[in-house]
């Protein structure tokens, strides 16, 4: 909670920067060193005012992307206000909280939360990068699910719409038992 507090904030406050006319602050190129740096500052923060702290940020980052409004933002991936409110705040905790779950041996409720996020942002008819997203992470679950042929099936519907992940799938250790697959190196080659 403390870590997705930190990066709501880092979003709320550039996009107050934008609000008041300013050049925003660009999010730091190394996020791994950044997270290895900050982490140890958010232990023994109890777990409700973590949870206190990123509902106030998000009321605080909906009422400036009102402001706002879609407009041009590079933010990692995101290219507008919109894709980064979608990243930061919805797809960036599920990635947590999904995580969470597979080390925990809860691949029900891992594989839970993607199904239900792919119809959600369908809904929102967001780029379908974000429905890639949702389709990979899924896919990361069925594996160790033993579905690996479901696996397939999402990636193959996953990987043309992001150059990322189709990138990342090669090298994804949850992916592993799929490396030997002809169809897998198929649909992974840049």
């Amino acid at each position: 909670m403390y870590h997705l507090g930190m990066w709501r904030e880092r979003l709320r406050n550039a996009f107050a920067e934008v609000n008041d006319g300013k050049a925003f602050t660009h999010p730091p190129t190394d996020v791994d060193e950044l997270n290895d740096a900050e982490l140890p500052h958010g232990i023994g923060t109890p777990l409700g005012d973590a949870a206190a702290r990123l509902d106030l940020l998000l009321g605080e980052l909906i009422e400036l992307y009102g402001k706002l409004g879609e407009r041009p933002f590079n933010w990692y991936a995101a290219a507008g206000t919109s894709e980064a409110v979608l990243r930061n705040s919805y797809t960036h905790p599920r990635v947590h909280l999904a995580g969470y779950w597979k080390e925990n041996g809860h691949l029900d409720r891992a594989a839970r939360l993607w199904e239900d996020a792919q119809p959600e942002l369908r809904a929102c008819d967001v780029s379908p990068r974000f429905v890639a997203l949702a389709q990979y992470n899924l896919a990361c679950v069925r594996v160790p699910q033993g579905e690996l042929d479901e696996a397939m099936q999402l990636l193959e519907e996953a990987l043309p719409a992001s150059e990322v992940l189709k990138g990342a799938a090669p090298k994804d250790p949850d992916l592993a038992p799929l490396y030997e697959r002809p169809r897998f190196q198929e649909i992974t080659k840049t």
